[in-house]
């Protein structure tokens, strides 16, 4: 599923990754364009959230309208109640997420319960950063919070978006018309696991549809969520929706290389070979401390060296994917004796 609107939400989400953000592909260039159009009052104001703030208007774009336009994102944005609004923006209408709070936590917060609001900021809140703007989200009356988010979509939709869209909504598109291809010859868990770059999917009871948003601005990054019933998966456009040089070498090969060029990363790769492991596992095994791995399994997973298995409430586990090595002399022997 594609559309403007998801793509300016990548922006937002992109922007606000904290310390991943330096992982972004399109480095620190895009960071430098993006201060430039916005302005620091612009800035300021989008940075009082995160990217799991922003990542949850993706559902509210879910629900309106093909091509999915800004202006529709924006009117859909109106035409939720500000207390529903607040409510999707802290993730309650994912089953996920109330497993991770007790019955009627979301509502007791949003009602000024001080219990409530510990526990949802608390589970909510992957870090300090992420629990201060939960915090604001609970502590922001509604009326004045959704005002806040819906100048925060226009404005980035007048200043910034317009300077990355031409090239961003190309290519995916390209990658749309790959994965409908895609979805004609494969079934709907192998389209994941491709577009995803590896994610195979063990979906939770309540879930009866999959949802895939290819986007730019947030490569390499996957980001998940739920409306209701529906999985989504906010992931990277595929590395040949931009390979447009013919004559450059290809994106995923250059990644590969880069990736495997790092001791910590190697060490990372044989540990996973023929098990699975979750990011603590692995940092048990090599030595080393769980926060320092995230930036790594991203340049991993980007290059497409590992599978991922998204176990629900479970998380994720990693394990080496044996086809992407098996076939890496093969590609850079390829590009080598291209004509």
């Amino acid at each position: 599923m594609a559309g403007p609107a998801f793509e300016l939400i990548a922006e937002l989400a992109a922007f606000t990754s904290g310390p991943a953000r330096a992982s972004l592909d399109a480095g620190k260039a895009w960071i430098r364009e993006v201060r430039r159009a916005a302005g620091a009052d612009l800035i300021e104001r989008v940075e009082r959230y995160t990217i799991g703030i922003y990542a949850e208007l993706i559902t509210v774009a879910l629900e309106v309208a093909p091509p999915r336009g800004i202006d529709a994102l924006i009117a859909g944005v109106e035409e939720l109640e500000p207390g529903a609004f607040r409510l999707r923006l802290l993730g309650a209408d994912s089953p996920l997420n109330r497993t991770m709070v007790s019955d009627g936590a979301f509502e007791r917060a949003v009602d000024g319960d001080a219990e409530g609001r510990a526990e949802v900021s608390a589970a909510m809140g992957v870090d300090r950063a992420a629990r201060r703007a939960v915090d604001r989200v609970l502590r922001t009356e509604p009326d004045a919070l959704k005002a806040e988010l819906l100048a925060i979509l226009h404005d980035w939709a007048g200043r910034v978006f317009p300077r990355l869209a031409t090239d961003a909504l190309a290519a995916i598109e390209r990658d749309r018309l790959a994965k409908d291809r895609l979805l004609a010859e494969k079934p709907g868990q192998g389209v994941l696991t491709a577009a995803t770059n590896g994610v195979t999917f063990t979906p939770s009871p309540w879930v009866t549809g999959i949802v895939i948003v290819p986007t730019v601005a947030l490569r390499p990054f996957i980001v998940p969520t739920e409306l209701r019933h529906t999985a989504v998966f906010v992931c990277s456009v595929a590395d040949e929706a931009l390979d447009v040089d013919p004559l450059a070498p290809p994106r995923r090969l250059v990644k590969t290389a880069a990736a495997l060029g790092d001791e910590l990363r190697l060490r990372m790769l044989r540990v996973l070979q023929g098990e699975e492991l979750s990011a603590s596992e692995i940092a048990e095994r090599i030595g080393v401390e769980r926060t320092s791995l995230h930036h790594h399994l991203g340049i991993l997973r980007s290059a497409g060296l590992l599978t991922i298995r998204d176990e629900g409430e479970r998380g994720w586990r990693y394990a080496l994917r044996e086809d992407a090595i098996a076939g890496l002399g093969l590609e850079v022997e390829s590009f080598l004796r291209r004509c």
